[in-house]
Formats: C-alpha cells, sequence, structure tokens
C-alpha cells in the first residue's frame, strides 16, 4: 500500500486490482509518486486490472501529461495492464483531462467508466480477455 496526502494506492487481491485514489490535486513529484507506486504494484500483480478513483481529479500540468505518456503508459504496458478504469460521475469538472488521457490510453488498453469501484469492476469484466 502507498499513501500519501494526494493519494492512496492499495492493492485488492480478491479483485485483482491496483486501487490509486485521488485524494487531492496533485502536480510534479506528488503527482508522479503515487502514480510510479501504481506502476510498481502493478508489476508485482500481473495482468491486474487498473482503477483510478477520479472523482477528487484535476487537471494536470503539462510535464505531468507529458511524464505519463511518455513514461508511465509504455511501462504500464510493459507491466501486463491491459484494462484501466476511471471512477467519475456521469459528468465531470475535468471532461476535457479525461477526455485527454482516454484518448492516449485507448491506444494500448481497454478504458472503462463507471460511477462506482463496483460498476467499473464489473464493467472491465465483460471486456477484460
Amino acid at each position: 500500500m502507498f499513501e500519501s496526502e494526494f493519494a492512496k494506492i492499495e492493492y485488492i487481491e480478491k479483485d485483482n486490482v491496483v486501487f490509486h485514489v485521488w485524494k487531492k490535486e496533485a502536480h510534479y513529484d506528488d503527482y508522479r509518486k503515487p502514480v510510479t507506486a501504481s506502476l510498481q504494484m502493478l508489476r508485482e500483480h500481473k495482468d491486474s486490472i487498473f482503477i483510478v478513483d477520479a472523482r477528487n481529479g484535476f487537471e494536470d500540468t503539462k510535464e505531468d501529461v507529458e511524464w505519463g505518456f511518455g513514461f508511465f503508459l509504455p511501462e504500464l504496458k510493459k507491466a501486463g495492464c491491459k484494462v484501466w478504469g476511471f471512477i467519475l460521475p456521469e459528468v465531470s469538472d475535468i471532461e476535457g483531462e479525461i477526455d485527454l488521457w482516454t484518448n492516449e490510453i485507448l491506444k494500448n488498453f481497454r478504458v472503462v467508466r463507471g460511477k462506482s469501484y463496483n460498476e467499473v469492476l464489473e464493467l472491465s469484466k465483460t471486456t477484460y480477455d
């Protein structure tokens, strides 16, 4: 498990999920440390589903987006992750940010979106190879 004032990440064994919860806005090291912790858990638990609770989400800095696209997503693919789930309300204040990430994520992963952990988990099972 990893926890900071910005995020909490845990592996939920019964669901084979790395669950990343954003608590509040984070940038640069405050953003990258939790994301890197998620990546490490995904490496340790092959073929796990990555679920991000983005209900407290925020717009990333340009530098964090570049880091995410250039480092995190390629490493996530190497870790064997195939499904990325977002927990979000039906309409979110950060739709543009979510669209930006979703468009990039879809190049290598399946993306599911739901309003709760259980909804995302169920949707991931219907799309998971």
